[in-house]
């Protein structure tokens, strides 16, 4: 059978590794699992490139009659955007063995009438060192005739989807690649499966290095993994199934539980491109990493966290997710805003921030962090009155007040003075004492809050009017921070309001000033 002697005659050499963050070069390979059936996955190919003295091969998923979908690096020139002629491609469907001595009934053989690559894929890099990111790694093939498509031919379109996947769902993969990653293994032709989990934006990062995440999705298992020869093939989700990416990367020498990486058909970058476009939308790619920032040497409790989005491409919108470094990654706070303000039922937790970035292109991720456990706030504020002014029976103080952690504060201002009052009656039958009780002069301690308002970060203004002419009035600023903590020492500043001088009609001037002969506190003490 000519596939036959073509399948044993080809050599299945990985495309160039690139030594870029990941623990590994990653290479387009995918293995593992157990044997499958035609009847499980319809939808998937074998593609065949016979030329120029050698042959390779790949898998691909059937979208349409006429319309094969499979990756870039499987129809270019190995490391080049360049694609093979569409005439060194076969596609074979309906035959989950295509190294038996004969076909199956079902089998269908194509050519290939035009390969198109995205506009944008890039390979990966053909010398160490290189970067790691691989983006837009899928190719259209449309076939000379259209495939018969029917459950007794083993042969039906998958629809693509429309959404990722969350982490932590079960997706399947399938092709026809090696079973075990060694360089000298060889692929027995045998469609095989497995299952895989999604992971998210932000591990698939960790994992991989530097990934264009609007267009990559990462999935993970623990007894297998992609591996040589299903570059190409279809990762699904679902029931009826759905492709959600098309195998792309993965650890060399395929180890079990290595993480793989398969081009994002739902990303609009890749999906308009699909649907026929040469100019796909371009999702935002970050031009400089986000940061975690905070007050002090660590992050406190009551303090807060920013995330600052560093620099992107495209005009993005951004939010940001604010998670507990933990096992389970706890999302604590995610929405428009960058700043986090941290309870303290986190102390002894790492903090990360996560920025997605929204463009018609799709959606991107970058991260910052983990930022140093969460310390118990322990830094008390600091605050001063540094100026009181007066004029008339009004009062204006100017106060400044910090904390070292950037914990929230609250501020409460004072004035108090000592008022002649009415003396409570006693009860008494005599003239005397009645005469007595009437003479007496009694005191009481008043006390007037003032009106505050912000000026600017750290500065503040008091005011208060209708203070009493001649009596020695105490300013005081309560200062706590949201730890409930205050400063070591009470801002507290006195002024005594004297009446003006009269004019020549015997009638006080409008005005008035402070006791010590003019403006400004007379006295600060620490309570």
């Amino acid at each position: 059978m000519m596939l036959a002697l073509a399948l044993c005659a080809f050599s299945l050499s990985p495309s160039p590794a690139g030594a870029a963050a990941a623990p590994a070069p990653l290479v387009p390979y995918i293995v593992g699992g157990q044997e499958a059936s035609m009847a499980q996955f319809p939808w998937q190919v074998f593609l065949l490139r016979e030329g120029e003295g050698s042959a390779a091969a790949c898998g691909g998923s059937i979208i349409s009659p006429t319309k094969i979908l499979t990756a870039a690096h499987c129809v270019d020139h190995e490391g080049s955007t360049a694609t093979y002629p569409a005439a060194d491609f076969l596609v074979v469907s309906g035959d989950s063995n295509v190294e038996a001595a004969t076909l199956p009934p079902t089998a269908q053989l194509k050519l290939v009438a035009s390969v198109r690559a995205h506009p944008y894929y890039t390979p990966l890099p053909a010398t160490p060192g290189g970067s790691a990111v691989v983006k837009d790694d899928v190719a259209v093939l449309t076939l000379t005739t259209p495939l018969t498509l029917s459950p007794e031919e083993d042969a039906q379109a998958i629809g693509l989807a429309g959404a990722d996947p969350a982490a932590g769902t079960p997706l399947t993969v399938s092709g026809y690649g090696k079973e075990e990653g060694a360089e000298s293994a060889a692929p027995n032709g045998k469609l095989y499966s497995t299952t895989l989990a999604a992971m998210s934006a932000e591990a698939c990062a960790k994992e991989l290095g530097p990934v264009n995440s609007a267009v990559l999705l990462c999935a993970v298992s623990s007894n297998s993994s992609t591996c040589q020869g299903d570059s190409g093939g279809p990762l699904v989700d679902g029931s009826p199934s759905l492709e959600v990416g098309i195998v792309d990367i993965g650890g060399k020498n395929c180890p079990v539980g290595g993480t793989g990486g398969f081009t994002n058909v739902a990303a609009p970058e890749v999906r308009v491109f699909i649907e026929g476009s040469e100019t796909p939308p371009f999702a935002a790619r970050p031009t400089a990493s986000p940061e975690l920032k905070w007050a002090g040497a660590a992050p406190v409790d009551f303090g807060t966290l920013t995330c600052e989005p560093g620099a992107w491409n495209g005009s993005p919108a951004l939010t940001y997710t604010f998670q507990a470094e933990t096992v389970a990654e706890q999302v604590l706070q995610s929405g428009p805003s960058n700043v986090f303000s941290v309870p303290s039922a986190l102390v002894g937790v790492p903090i990360g921030c996560i920025v997605q970035a929204s463009n018609p292109g799709g959606v991107t991720t970058d991260g910052a962090g983990p930022s140093p456990p969460v310390a118990s706030d322990t830094a008390a504020p600091s605050a001063a009155i540094t100026a009181v002014k007066c004029s008339g029976q009004a009062c204006t103080l100017s106060i400044t007040a910090s904390d070292p952690n950037a914990v929230a504060l609250t501020l409460q201002a004072t004035g108090s003075y000592t008022a002649t009052v009415k003396c409570p009656k006693k009860k008494s039958k005599a003239k005397k004492a009645k005469k007595a009780a009437k003479a007496a002069v009694c005191h009481a301690e008043k006390t007037v809050k003032l009106a505050l308002k912000a000026l600017a970060p750290g500065a503040y203004q008091a005011t208060v009017s209708h203070l009493p002419y001649g009596k020695r009035i105490t300013f005081t600023v309560a200062v706590t921070n949201a730890a409930g903590l205050r400063p070591v020492k009470t801002p507290v500043s006195a002024t005594i309001l004297h009446l003006p001088p009269k004019n020549k009609k015997g009638k006080h001037n409008g005005g008035g000033g402070s006791g010590g002969g003019g403006v400004g506190p007379i006295g600060l003490s620490s309570g």
